[in-house]
């Protein structure tokens, strides 16, 4: 509408006075800082968030669109004592004062710290901290996916740590943001994006020290959620040892920080050595077994050996087979020992220094093959004491007796070895067994005299 003077007065249109008021307004009262508390809160569908704040004596509309509040780590509530940037201004639509909000802090912790707690509350009763939810850690990780910035010193940290500790784990870095309104989503795409890959055996999350506004987007209800969701152990390490975050509550494991996140994974790595050591005393302990169990079988057979002759050779033929039995049985057992140490010489070719490996595999070898010659030597010694006695027992035999010309005498069916002439009649047949063949003879005369 256009203006027109009447008795020397301009007169303007209402959008004119709103529009006037509202320049004045930004001119004078723009990039200005305010503290209140809310006292009323309205989120928008279209993004756009309508509140009040107040102080003792007074109140003030405040509105932040929606592209000022999408950076903002947290929502306000109803009695949040804030901090505010922004500029003064009018709706000239409707001639309403009020405050352009650019920029939100917290006077003090309060709201996030309650905000954290209401959540937590809410995770923990839904069954997201329980410990038998967690997933177990693997005992040797060789491949391990890292989500956090590459920018900051927290890459840096866990490369070196891994360096030194433990060289074969093979890093991955998955760049992630982690601060920021964007950090949420980008953290919780990166964890999903480990989990489509299914090449890694562990996760780490990971992030340096920090205010609690900077470590916000780890207190977020998604990023638990995808953590929760995560197939593959997740292991959190965010900020400092005094800093606890969300994430931390629902991983799998919390780390202090990031480095000791690093030192939790390669702990095993160090101790590999300490077990190879024991797996070959429990080695050398079984061959030991095995071998005064031959022992023993041995002197149990020993003791069987009852007949002379024919039978004592039968024994030394099934001695000289238990003999091969047991060297080949000595030789397999070296052989699965060798196979065993070649087992663990891969493994450790892979995890530690292969020159320590090589260095026990040529103790084992000497150690075998002085056992093994050691238990040639019994045998063979076992073998000689055997022959020995079957001699003796060959000469006390009683064929030995009938080829120094003695005979055995018999008579009947009973084949009854006559000791004394009262045992025989006149005429009576009887049977005489000599070094080489039998005689049938009959009783002719019987005499008493010796």
């Amino acid at each position: 509408m256009d203006s027109f003077i009447q008795n020397n007065q301009k007169i303007i249109s209402v959008s004119d006075v709103n529009n006037l008021a509202k320049g004045l307004l930004e001119k004078e009262l723009s990039n200005i800082w305010i503290q209140g508390e809310i006292s009323n809160f309205t989120a928008h569908g279209s993004g756009h968030w309508y509140f009040t704040i107040k102080d003792q004596d007074s109140s003030l509309s405040c509105v932040m669109f929606k592209f000022d509040n999408l950076n903002l780590l947290f929502k306000p509530k109803v009695g949040d004592e804030l901090i505010l940037n922004g500029n003064i201004s009018i709706y000239s639509p409707t001639g309403r004062y009020q405050f352009n909000v650019k920029h939100i802090e917290v006077s003090g912790e309060g709201a996030l710290l309650r905000a954290f707690e209401d959540l937590k509350k809410k995770l923990e009763l839904e069954g997201l901290f329980d410990e038998h939810n967690k997933k177990e850690l693997p005992d040797f990780p060789l491949y391990v996916s890292v989500i956090t910035s590459a920018t900051g010193a927290v890459l840096k940290d866990i490369i070196n740590v891994l360096k030194r500790r433990s060289p074969l784990v093979h890093l991955t870095l998955i760049e992630t943001p982690v601060q920021g309104k964007q950090a949420e989503k980008s953290i919780c795409e990166s964890i999903e994006k480990a989990n489509d890959y299914k090449e890694a055996d562990l996760i780490i999350l990971a992030r340096g020290g920090g205010s609690i506004e900077d470590l916000w987007c780890f207190n977020m209800e998604s990023v638990a959620r995808a953590i929760f969701k995560s197939e593959i152990p997740l292991i959190s390490a965010i900020g400092h040892e005094t800093d606890f975050t969300i994430s931390d509550f629902v991983s799998d494991l919390r780390a202090p920080t990031p480095s000791a996140a690093a030192e939790i994974i390669s702990q095993n790595h160090s101790n590999l050595l300490k077990e190879i050591s024991s797996t070959l005393k429990q080695l050398h302990l079984s061959i030991g077994n095995s071998l005064k169990q031959s022992k023993d079988n041995l002197l149990s057979l020993s003791k069987l050996i009852r007949r002379p002759g024919d039978k004592l050779r039968e024994i030394s033929q099934k001695f000289d087979g238990l003999e091969i039995q047991v060297i080949n049985q000595f030789e397999k057992l070296i052989l699965i020992s060798k196979n065993e140490l070649d087992l663990l010489a891969s493994s450790l070719n892979e995890r530690s220094p292969s020159v320590l490996l090589q260095n026990y595999g040529f103790r084992l070898e000497s150690s075998s093959k002085g056992i093994e010659q050691s238990v040639i030597k019994i045998l063979k010694d076992k073998k000689s004491d055997f022959l020995r006695n079957l001699k003796t027992l060959e000469a006390v035999s009683p064929l030995s007796v009938l080829s120094r010309g003695y005979s055995i005498l018999t008579k009947g069916k009973s084949n009854e070895v006559i000791s004394s002439s009262s045992q025989l009649t006149i005429g009576e047949e009887i049977e005489g067994k000599l070094s080489q063949g039998k005689i049938l003879t009959k009783v002719i005369d019987i005499s008493d005299e010796d």
